[in-house]
């Protein structure tokens, strides 16, 4: 075990073309400053663990079936890599400490690379990777207006029929 270090050390690792193209820290909101010692073997056990294993490995006989996508892993204390979830290649995933323009270049293809939080001042507030893209959106048309929408109609409904207005 390694003092200091967090319980689990989420990231999301990128595939492109069946290629890792990127590794980023999932949690962008905080600085742990022991991952800027262990960057080093954090990205070799997680390079280890995508090509130890084949994309039809890692990702079952769920039916996925994409040469490019998102992996969410976690590194315990051990080392040990754990797949806890896998996204699709589009901007409804988070690209966190990228951009989805530096995913898709040339450069990230022949060098991958690992991007963690490397000092408080680098932390990006405001950025919450636990809860989906369109939940956070409230603009016309968005699923919290539809949501606001159709419960305004069904209290007018129960109200027109429980003899109100």
């Amino acid at each position: 075990m390694v003092p200091g270090f967090p319980t689990r050390v989420g990231v999301r690792v990128f595939i492109r073309n069946d290629v890792l193209v990127g590794i980023s820290q999932r949690e962008v909101t905080t600085f742990y400053p022991i991952l800027t010692k262990k960057k080093h073997d954090l990205e070799k056990v997680i390079d280890e663990f995508y090509t130890g294993k084949s994309s039809a490995t890692i990702i079952g006989s769920s039916g996925f079936e994409s040469e490019s996508y998102t992996l969410d892993v976690y590194v315990r204390k051990d080392m040990k890599v754990k797949l806890f979830d896998f996204n699709p290649w589009c901007e409804v995933t988070l690209p966190l400490l990228f951009t989805w323009a530096e995913l898709e270049s040339k450069q990230l293809m022949r060098e991958p690379e690992f991007r963690i939080v490397e000092s408080r001042c680098r932390v990006r507030p405001g950025l919450k990777t636990a809860v989906p893209y369109d939940i956070l959106d409230t603009s016309e048309g968005s699923v919290w207006d539809r949501l606001f929408r159709n419960a305004d109609e069904e209290l007018r409904r129960q109200t027109r029929s429980a003899g109100g207005c």
